[in-house]
């Protein structure tokens, strides 16, 4: 048997004929027991009652109330004289029962549409009272501001478009058109000055932006202070890709400041105690939520950007994958993971032609198979210049193939974030800092950003593409919220694709954790869910012997340390490392191209030895490789004064012994080049380039990258081969 549908729709065909056999039910039974017929009317009172009440519950209006009480008391009054003259369903009674029921169906429509009609009027009459006191407020804001403008901004003739609340209710927006000729960047100076003249409280302010189009400006005025209270990340982890943009936190008026880093890269800076950490907690928190981005970490102060993030899965056990793919605590675990990405941007440009092809795009499309990788570097002024350098090369080449950077420093000056990582970052965001001036460097052409605007932890900047610089409070991230998202997400993140994997640095991708964590939970006991990443081979990555590219004088020996370390040229030790070679006996050799028909390589003598320090002319022209001869050497007296011990070393071994000093940072031609002019010697870049290749031919050194992006480490240092990258 089926339920009876307590709710099922009620028409006024239904709700007649409930009436109707409602009232003759309980007039026939008033009569059949010998009730008094003055409780039908008593309960019909009572009805009447709680449909008024009803119908006020729900806006009706009064005339409806009142009809809907009359049908009660009218169905009343009708059992009560039918139960009182007879029984109720003699035909004169019936009669009179169907005709007060047709009535009542007949004139429900017209009473409907009395109450349609004149809720309408009364909204409209509500609406257009509503527009009048808008308008009038409109009209008296308006006025206060072209008044405003004018004697603030000198910008007479303003016209005031529009003025909108914002949803908050925390402050509105001014929409002006501006007097010919005038911009809203003549307006934007004015920004401190405006606030002053509105009196707002301190953490409120003025912004100006550029309307929809020229000689419009978007006046946004804050008057309740936001940005002072905490932000709780949002609760929301459902899945995302590394295409859609994401909100790091709120601006002044509400709306979300935005950022991305599927094609373009990232910048951030902070003070100690800004909330820097904190902001960078909150874009992995986005980052880990796509199916289509892995998150590689490099932080050799600690690697605190990382552990937040690693310690519910490899000490609680919470979940059973890393939502962080790789983190890198090391300058030699930097250099593997940073020269393993310049391999994949190389391998992927190959391998996925066709699936770009496919797409009809010249970018890779990230996908949960073959994701995008995303490095995120923690305080960047202590790593070396051999790494910023690599960090630069990803960032210039890895967008069209998905391997994007954002980089994050202590302090916006060049020494901290080189300028060709700047202008690479389309991305930037600063939290507090004390010097207006770092600011104005990391938002090159924006001046005008004051860190007064931004005086909280937590409190920043935020310049996403081409919007302007705009103040932000980003959400706050606690650690045991991170252990929630961590354990959300685990499941869902992606793996490294298969060709990427292979490029010749992948033999250390496989033991990353193996290697990494014992270091980074000392003393600690790892929760057996790391097994399936510890339980590996470990492959230790090419650890440095020196410190950095130090330099030292190929005149004296003196080394920085390494396999060459304090071995001068000439010495039984150089003899034997490099038993081919002798000091001052053979001129050393160049390659240039040959002139003749067989277009092949000739030697070329070079006797460029170590010339007197009075000041030279520098400008000379360098005669062609066609043209080069031997240099008319200096006499005996001014190469080796009669004090020195032993000969000056010629220009070619005080090149081999900067290659030794370099270390495995390695160096270049132009830089050997330039130390060797700063020693004396007046070698040029194209002779350099030829030892160098003869060198490589020869095993004795390694080239490390390819065009531009060359450097060459001699063979002590490189152990392992070339990654042509």
């Amino acid at each position: 048997m089926p339920d009876l549908d307590w709710h099922a729709p009620h028409t006024l065909n239904t709700a007649t004929a409930t009436a109707l056999t409602s009232a003759l039910a309980t007039s026939s039974l008033t009569h059949a027991t010998g009730v008094s017929p003055a409780w039908d009317l008593a309960v019909a009172a009572g009805g009447a009652l709680g449909a008024a009440a009803d119908g006020a519950r729900r806006g009706r209006l009064g005339g409806t109330l009142a009809y809907r009480a009359g049908l009660w008391l009218a169905a009343g009054g009708w059992s009560s004289w039918a139960a009182a003259g007879g029984p109720p369903w003699s035909l004169p009674t019936l009669a009179a029962l169907a005709g007060a029921a047709l009535a009542g169906r007949l004139s429900w429509n017209a009473v409907g549409r009395y109450e349609s009609a004149e809720k309408l009027r009364r909204r409209k009459a509500a609406e257009t009272a509503q527009a009048a006191e808008r308008q009038e407020r409109h009209d008296e804001w308006g006025a206060q501001w072209r008044d405003r403008l004018a004697r603030i901004a000198k910008l007479e003739g303003c016209k005031v478009v529009a003025i909108q609340p914002w949803t908050a209710n925390t402050g509105y927006t001014v929409e002006t058109d501006l007097p010919g000729g005038a911009t809203w960047g003549q307006l934007k100076r004015f920004e401190d000055a405006l606030g002053s003249d509105l009196r707002l409280d301190e953490g409120c302010g003025v912004e100006v932006a550029g309307g929809r189009r020229k000689g419009t400006a978007i006046i946004r005025v804050s008057t309740v202070n936001v940005m002072h209270n905490d932000l709780p990340f949002p609760l929301d982890l459902s899945p995302t890709s590394i295409d859609d943009e994401f909100a790091i936190g709120l601006h002044r008026d509400g709306t979300p400041a935005l950022g991305s880093l599927a094609f373009i890269c990232g910048l951030g800076i902070g003070d100690t105690g800004s909330g820097k950490t904190n902001t960078l907690g909150v874009i992995n928190a986005q980052l880990v939520r796509t199916v289509d981005a892995l998150v590689w970490h490099i932080d050799t102060t600690g690697a605190g950007l990382s552990l937040p993030w690693l310690t519910s899965w490899a000490i609680d056990g919470t979940h059973e994958r890393p939502v962080i793919d790789w983190s890198a605590h090391s300058l030699d675990e930097t250099r593997a993971m940073l020269t393993m990405a310049l391999q994949i941007i190389e391998v992927r440009k190959r391998r996925y032609q066709q699936l770009m092809r496919k797409a009809n795009d010249t970018k890779l499309p990230a996908r949960t198979d073959v994701p995008e990788i995303v490095i995120v570097v923690d305080e960047t002024a202590d790593l070396p210049g051999r790494i910023k350098q690599q960090i630069e090369t990803v960032m210039n080449t890895g967008r069209a193939v998905r391997v994007r950077v954002l980089v994050s420093s202590l302090r916006a000056t060049s020494d901290s974030i080189p300028v060709a990582v700047k202008k690479r970052a389309k991305w930037r965001w600063g939290m507090y800092v004390t010097d207006p001036e770092e600011l104005s460097y990391l938002f090159s052409g924006f001046q005008q950003v004051d860190p007064a605007d931004a005086p909280w932890p937590g409190c920043g900047f935020n310049a996403y593409g081409t919007t302007k610089p705009r103040p932000f409070k980003a959400f706050m991230l606690t650690p045991g919220r991170m252990d929630q998202i961590a354990a959300a997400v685990s499941q869902r993140r992606p793996v490294l694709d298969e060709i990427s994997r292979s490029v010749p640095h992948g033999r250390y991708y496989e033991s990353r954790w193996a290697r990494v964590l014992p270091a980074l939970y000392e003393g600690e006991t790892l929760h057996p869910v790391t097994r399936p990443y510890t339980d590996v081979p470990v492959v230790p990555v090419p650890t440095a012997s020196a410190p950095g590219p130090a330099r030292a004088n190929p005149a004296t020996g003196a080394t920085p340390g390494g396999p060459g370390a304090g071995i001068t040229p000439g010495s039984p030790e150089w003899a034997r490392l490099f038993p081919h070679r002798t000091t001052n006996t053979t001129p050393p050799v160049s390659l240039a191209k040959d002139a003749g028909a067989d277009k092949g390589l000739r030697l070329v003598v070079d006797n460029t030895g170590p010339t007197p320090p009075e000041p030279r002319d520098t400008s000379e022209k360098v005669p062609r490789a066609d043209e080069q001869r031997p240099e008319k050497a200096a006499p005996a007296a001014e190469r080796q004064p009669a004090s020195s011990p032993a000969p000056m070393p010629s220009a070619q071994d005080a090149a081999m012994r900067l290659l030794l000093d370099a270390g495995p940072e390695g160096t270049g031609p132009s830089r050997m080049e330039a130390d060797l002019k700063t020693l004396g010697y007046r070698t040029h870049r194209t002779t350099i380039s030829g030892w160098l290749r003869v060198w490589a031919a020869s095993a004795e050194v390694r080239q490390m990258g390819t065009g531009t992006q060359a450097y060459y480490v001699h063979r002590s240092y490189a152990a392992d081969p070339p990654s042509g990258n």
